[in-house]
């Protein structure tokens, strides 16, 4: 369990910071929200910030997808009018692969950036209701007795599900560079000069209908804190460079750039 990090009312006590090699991105933003006593929790290059029992910010300075740099709001899509009233440069993250996100990010490179992100910080200040999300707690929602999904589950299942499958899996990643079929474990998977890019993962752990894809950790660590209702991961994957994806929820053009990171991903490797 990930031992929880206190940011000190006064000035910010280097010893109650994240034991980070590297600087705390924006440490203003921690600073400017002291005294709710947040408390941060690395994220494989990103630093997740937390008051209470909800996410509120994740803080990003990456070289890698330098666009999505910032401070990323932990919001959903019916706040994002609103909330772009307070804040014109807002926008969706580009790294989800996806036109809109729940999440949104207050870029770095915007010229209102800090006046942007202080703002923010008043906001969360004020307990304002758009911000923050309980990790978790849409799946916590009372399941349907007829196969052990949410409600909501079964009504996006069906709005996509009949679409998106391994069919739908092959037919897009086969398009992409050196990509064949194979088999991880006996189960249908696509793998990238001999190396495993995604399969239909067999662990008891994994959900029904659910795609293991290979991504970095960083990635990984986006994915999870930015859409929890698509991307998930088990105890027994938390150590391999994977993520799960329930193919309920997305469409295919999400898949077709989670597929293309992926292939950045292992042919990388593989050149290393």
């Amino acid at each position: 369990m990930t031992r929880r990090q206190h940011v000190s009312p006064e000035a910010l006590d280097a010893s109650l910071l994240p034991k980070h090699r590297k600087p705390i991105p924006h440490a203003f933003v921690l600073e400017a929200i002291s005294t709710l006593s947040p408390y941060t929790r690395p994220m494989f290059g990103c630093l997740a910030v937390y008051v209470k029992d909800k996410i509120v910010l994740i803080l990003r300075d990456k070289p890698t997808n330098t666009a999505d740099n910032g401070v990323w709001l932990a919001t959903t899509q019916e706040h994002h009018q609103s909330l772009r009233r307070e804040f014109p440069n807002m926008r969706s993250i580009q790294v989800l692969g996806k036109p809109v996100t729940g999440w949104q990010v207050l870029p770095v490179d915007a010229p209102d950036f800090e006046s942007a992100a202080l703002r923010a910080c008043e906001l969360v200040l004020a307990g304002d209701a758009r911000i923050g999300k309980i990790p978790g707690a849409r799946t916590s929602k009372p399941r349907s007795k007829a196969d052990g999904r949410s409600p909501k589950q079964i009504k996006t299942s069906k709005k996509h599900g009949s679409t998106i499958d391994f069919d739908a899996v092959r037919k897009i990643g086969l398009a992409l560079p050196g990509v064949e079929e194979g088999t991880a474990y006996g189960s249908p998977a696509l793998e990238v000069h001999g190396r495993l890019l995604a399969c239909v993962p067999v662990h008891r752990s994994a959900e029904s209908g659910s795609l293991a894809v290979r991504v970095d950790f960083d990635d990984r660590a986006e994915l999870l804190a930015a859409d929890p209702d698509v991307y998930y991961v088990t105890d027994h994957y938390l150590n391999y460079t994977a993520v799960l994806v329930r193919l309920s929820r997305v469409t295919a053009d999400v898949l077709q750039g989670l597929l293309g990171m992926a292939h950045k991903f292992v042919t990388a490797r593989r050149r290393r």
